[in-house]
C-alpha cells in the first residue's frame, strides 16, 4: 500500500472541496469604519454553474452540484471594502439578510461613500490594512469534534472577491485550502488524543499549525482529520519536511523529507496519507524530559533555555497545568520574549514536559538549559522541585552551575546527563542544592571526556552518601576543588573512589565541612599519582577521629598541604611518616591547626627522623600546629622542626606551635620566638 498521496482537488469555482460555513459569531469591532452615510444596502452573493461559495463541507460530496453540500447559514458576515482611484474609502460588515440554506443569498450593511470599487471578504474578521487595502487572514484555533468531521472547517475559510464593480453580482473565490489527514497504525500506547500539529519546512522557516481534537476514542489506531490553511504559508521548501505529531498520553512524529518540495495553490484540498510504513513515514516517539517546578505567588516560570542563538529543533512544552502545547518552531530566536516564558493561573506543583522532534539522540535536540543564570528574574533555582527524566541532547560541552542554587531539588534521576555525552565541565552543577539526599549510580558514566568536577556539590547539606565507582569513567579529569565541600550529612567516602583519576592535579577543599565523616578510606588517593594540591582537603572535618597510614604516599608531586586538616577538632592519631613519600611539598600551612584532641606523631615528616628532611627547600610551616592537642589528656610528641637543617633556604614558621600540646613542647625552649610559644600545661 502507498503510504504517502498528495490529492489535488481544485476547488471547482470558488469553493468547491471545502469548508463551511461562516461563523455568525463575529461581532462589530472598533476597526470597522464607517465612511459613508447611514444608507443600507443589501449586495447579492452568487455563484456561476460550477461555483460553490458557501460551506457546511461534506466531505464526500466534494466538487458535487448537489446544493446540500455547499451552503450559507444563518449569521455569516462578510466584510466589504469600498475604494476610489486605489484607495481605501471605509469598510463595512454585511449580514447575511436571505438566502440562508442555499448557494446564493443577500446580505445588507451600510453604504460606504465616495467607493467605485469593491473587495468582498468571508470570514468579516479579516484584517485589511488601511493604507494599502491590502487583506489578511490566519486560520482562528481549529478543534475537530470526532473523527472524520469537517464541522470546524466553516470558521476556517478565506473567500474573496476583488474588484467588484456590480455589488449585486459577486463571486468569492476560495483563497485557502484544506489539507485532509488520512492516518492509520497509530500507536496504541498514545492514549486519548489532544491535538494534531502539522510542521513543515519553509523558505521562510518552519511554520506549524495545531488543530485541537476532541471526542476521538481511546487508543484509536485510525484517525482522519481537516486543517483549513493559507497555501503560500505552508508551502514546503526543496528537500524540506513535511511533519505530523500526534499529541496523546505521548508524543508521535511521522515525517517525511520531500525532494523537490511542494507548493500549495489556493483553493484546492490535499491529502495526506501515512500508516506507519518504515519506508515512507513511520511514527516515532518524541524525545522528551520533565520536571517538576513549584511556582510561588508571582506564578512565573520560565524554561532555562539561553536567550540568545536559535531552537535546534521544533520544541513543544506541556505546562502541566491542562492547557495547549507552546510550540516553538525550529530555527526560532531565544529571547526574553519568546514563547518559553509562561505565567500559571496559580500557584502549585506542575510536571513540565519538553518534547523535541530530533528523535536522533546524538544531534542537539533542545538548547542549553541551565536553571541558574538562563533567563531574569525567573527564580528558576528555587522552584526546581525534581527531575523526572533524563535531559535531551543540549549540544553544550559546558554544564557548569546548571542546578546551581536549587535549594528544593529532591532527586536526580538515572541517566541524568546520558544524553550530553560531549561534557567537559560539571564545574557549580548541583551547587548549593541543600534538599539533595543521594546521587545516582553511574550519574556521569556517559561523560568521559570531562575535566572539571569542582564545586560540583558543594553545599549539598543534605547529602547522605556517595555511590561506588561514582567517577570511574570519567579518567580525563583534572580537578575535584571543593567537589563535596559542606555536604555535612556525608558520613563515608567509598574505597576507591578516584582510583580512575589518574590525570587529576587537584583535591583543594575538597571534603571540607563535611562534619559527618569519621573516616578516611585506605589507600584514597593512590591513584592520583599527578595531584599536586590538598589545600584545605579536610579542613572542618569535625567528627574525623583518624588517618590511615600512607594515606599520601602515592602522591609524590604534591606541593601543598596547606589546611589539610584544619579544624579536625575530634582527629585522635596522626600516623607515622604520614608525609614522607611528599618530598616536593613546601607548603604545611596551618595543616594541623586547632585540632585540639590530636595526638602528634615525631616522625609525621619522616619515618626515620631525618633532620635534613627540607634542606634547601623554602618552607611555608606558619601556624601548622596551632593549638593542636590542647584538649588531649595523654599528647604525644611533636616534630621537632626546630632542629632540621635548612641549608640556607627561607623557611616561614610563625605561630607554628602557638599554643599547641605536646611532651616534647616546653614554654620556655629556645624555639618559643620563631616558632610561637605553645601549651604550658606541665
Amino acid at each position: 500500500m502507498k503510504t504517502w498521496k498528495w490529492v489535488n482537488t481544485l476547488l471547482m469555482c470558488t469553493l468547491a472541496s471545502t469548508i463551511i460555513s461562516c461563523s455568525g459569531n463575529e461581532e462589530l469591532t472598533d476597526e470597522i469604519t464607517n465612511t459613508g452615510k447611514d444608507e443600507l444596502i443589501t449586495i447579492t452573493v452568487g455563484t456561476g454553474a460550477n461555483t460553490n461559495t458557501r460551506v457546511s463541507y461534506d466531505d464526500d460530496k466534494v466538487g458535487s452540484s448537489n446544493e446540500d453540500a455547499l451552503k450559507w447559514e444563518e449569521g455569516d458576515k462578510l466584510l466589504v471594502a469600498g475604494y476610489a482611484n486605489g484607495t481605501l474609502k471605509g469598510k463595512e460588515i454585511y449580514i447575511i439578510s436571505e438566502g440562508v440554506g442555499k448557494t446564493t443569498a443577500s446580505f445588507t450593511g451600510t453604504a460606504i461613500e465616495g467607493a467605485t470599487t469593491y473587495n468582498v471578504y468571508y470570514p468579516s474578521s479579516i484584517t485589511v490594512d488601511e493604507p494599502t487595502g491590502g487583506a489578511t487572514f490566519s486560520p482562528s484555533a481549529q478543534t475537530q469534534n470526532g473523527n472524520n468531521n469537517t464541522v470546524h472547517l466553516r470558521d476556517n475559510i478565506f473567500l474573496q472577491a476583488t474588484n467588484v464593480t456590480d455589488l449585486n453580482n459577486i463571486t468569492l473565490e476560495m483563497k485557502s485550502s484544506i489539507m485532509k489527514f488520512e492516518l492509520s497504525n497509530i500507536p496504541t500506547d498514545i492514549g486519548s488524543l489532544k491535538s494534531l500539529i502539522w510542521i513543515v519546512e519553509t523558505d521562510n522557516g518552519s511554520k506549524n499549525m495545531v488543530l485541537n481534537l476532541s471526542s476521538i476514542a481511546d487508543n484509536n489506531q485510525v484517525l482522519t482529520t481537516y486543517l483549513s490553511f493559507i497555501s503560500e504559508e505552508m508551502s514546503v521548501k526543496a528537500n524540506g519536511k513535511f511533519t505530523v505529531i500526534l499529541q496523546g498520553d505521548k508524543l508521535y512524529k511521522a515525517e517525511r523529507e520531500i525532494i523537490s518540495g511542494k507548493k500549495y495553490e489556493a483553493g484546492n484540498r490535499y491529502t495526506a496519507e501515512i500508516d506507519n510504513s518504515p519506508e515512507t513515514m513511520k511514527w516515532e516517539e518524541l524525545a522528551n524530559m520533565s520536571f517538576t517546578v513549584k511556582v510561588d505567588e508571582n506564578l512565573g516560570f520560565n524554561i532555562p533555555f539561553p536567550t540568545s542563538g536559535e531552537t535546534p529543533a521544533n520544541i513543544m512544552v506541556d505546562w502541566g497545568d491542562g492547557s495547549v502545547l507552546t510550540i516553538v518552531n525550529k530555527g526560532t530566536t531565544l529571547s526574553d520574549g519568546d514563547d518559553f516564558n509562561y505565567k500559571y493561573a496559580e500557584t502549585g506543583e506542575y510536571t513540565i514536559a519538553i518534547y523535541s522532534d530530533q528523535v536522533d539522540e546524538t544531534e542537539q535536540q533542545i538548547p542549553k538549559i541551565n536553571f541558574w543564570n538562563n533567563r531574569d528574574n525567573n527564580s528558576n533555582s528555587s522552584k526546581l522541585r525534581l527531575i523526572g527524566t533524563p535531559l535531551l541532547n543540549t549540544g553544550t560541552e559546558d554544564f557548569s552551575y546548571c542546578f546551581h542554587g536549587c535549594s528544593t531539588l529532591e532527586n536526580i534521576p538515572e541517566g541524568l546527563f546520558d544524553k550530553n555525552i560531549n561534557v567537559t565541565s560539571f564545574k557549580y552543577c548541583f551547587y548549593y542544592c541543600s534538599n539533595l539526599t543521594s546521587i545516582p549510580e553511574e550519574l556521569f558514566d556517559k561523560n568521559i571526556e570531562v575535566t572539571s568536577f569542582e564545586y560540583c556539590f558543594q553545599g549539598c547539606s543534605t547529602l547522605e552518601s556517595i555511590p561506588e565507582g561514582l567517577f570511574d569513567k570519567n579518567i580525563e579529569v583534572t580537578s575535584f576543588r571543593y567537589c563535596f565541600q559542606g555536604c555535612k550529612k556525608l558520613s563515608n567516602i567509598p574505597t576507591g573512589l578516584f582510583d580512575r583519576n589518574t590525570k587529576v592535579t587537584d583535591f583543594e577543599y575538597c571534603f571540607e565541612v563535611c562534619s559527618n565523616l569519621t573516616s578516611i578510606p585506605t589507600r584514597l588517593f593512590d591513584k592520583n599519582i599527578n595531584v599536586t594540591s590538598f589545600l584545605g582537603c579536610f579542613q572542618k572535618c569535625s567528627t574525623l577521629e583518624s588517618i590511615p597510614k600512607g594515606l599520601f604516599d602515592k602522591n609524590i608531586e604534591v606541593e601543598v598541604f596547606k589546611g589539610c586538616f584544619s579544624n579536625c577538632t575530634n582527629l585522635k592519631e596522626v600516623p607515622e611518616g604520614l608525609f614522607d613519600n611528599n618530598k616536593k611539598a613546601t607548603n604545611f600551612m596551618s595543616c594541623f591547626s586547632l585540632c585540639s584532641n590530636a595526638t602528634l606523631n615525631k616522625n609525621i615528616f619522616s619515618n626515620e627522623g631525618s633532620t635534613d628532611r627540607f634542606s634547601g627547600m623554602n618552607m611555608l610551616f606558619n601556624y601548622c600546629f596551632q593549638n593542636a592537642g590542647e584538649q588531649n589528656e595523654n599528647p604525644g610528641e611533636a616534630p621537632e622542626l626546630w632542629k632540621y637543617k635548612r641549608g640556607g633556604s627561607t623557611w616561614n614558621t610563625t605561630g607554628c606551635f602557638y599554643n599547641a600540646k605536646a611532651t616534647n613542647l616546653t614554654s620556655d625552649n629556645e624555639y618559643n620566638t620563631e616558632w610561637g610559644t605553645p601549651l604550658n600545661w606541665n
